[in-house]
């Protein structure tokens, strides 16, 4: 009977997870970093550890981003351009204005409820945007299109006879997604219990006068 090989498979080591294409890593990465970024402030946040949930060494992490800020900007990207595509999505509903939105309120309500959508993550960004707008220009582009699309709604509202022609659209379309969007994923950084979210957003029904 023929003798079994005793060589061993060598041992694989942090690095790019088996089998997995540069793509994949980097969204593996990217997922790690919303955890780490929304759990500790920028400062306390460390590559080495993003790498190691990310089942990476600290080195490798530099072949997909050049530093921390870098790693960073891209997860918030991903983040509001994630919630871009669910709005504008949600928004294009046949419909008066306030059904669009209402419609929008019960997908954010429905997103809200299976995903940490990360609030702390816009709040930082948001500071930083203040401090080194050209840095943050990215992010700022993002934030201004998700804005559109309720600047939309603020212009069919007037259309409709419902908001003062005098209103500003834009602000009172930044107010709007405030109110929405940023709001309803502050709040239920507080009351994360799915039965609070729905609360959540009936409140913001009544609050905007929307039927339930």
């Amino acid at each position: 009977m023929p003798k079994q090989s005793t060589v061993k498979s060598p041992e694989r080591k942090l690095g790019r997870p088996f089998g997995k294409s540069s793509d994949e890593t980097k969204k593996r990465l990217i997922q790690a970093a919303a955890v780490h970024f929304n759990a500790q402030s920028f400062g306390e946040v460390s590559l080495s550890k993003i790498a190691k949930s990310a089942g990476m060494t600290g080195a490798a992490i530099y072949n997909h981003f050049g530093s921390k800020e870098e790693l960073f900007i891209e997860t918030v990207k991903q983040h509001i351009q994630a919630g871009i595509h669910v709005m504008s999505k949600a928004s294009q509903i046949q419909g008066s204005w306030k059904q669009r939105l209402n419609n929008m309120l019960t997908v954010i309500g429905e997103v809200q409820k299976h995903e940490n959508r990360f609030p702390l993550i816009t709040s930082v960004a948001q500071a930083r945007m203040v401090r080194e707008p050209e840095k943050y220009a990215e992010i700022i582009d993002l934030r201004n299109e998700h804005s559109l699309i309720f600047q939309s709604l603020v212009a069919d509202a007037i259309a409709a006879g419902d908001f003062p022609e005098s209103i500003d659209i834009v602000i009172a379309g930044d107010l709007l997604m405030a109110l929405t969007v940023n709001g309803i994923r502050t709040v239920s950084f507080y009351h994360p219990e799915p039965r609070d979210t729905e609360q959540i957003i009936a409140a913001v029904r009544i609050l905007l006068g929307l039927n339930p």
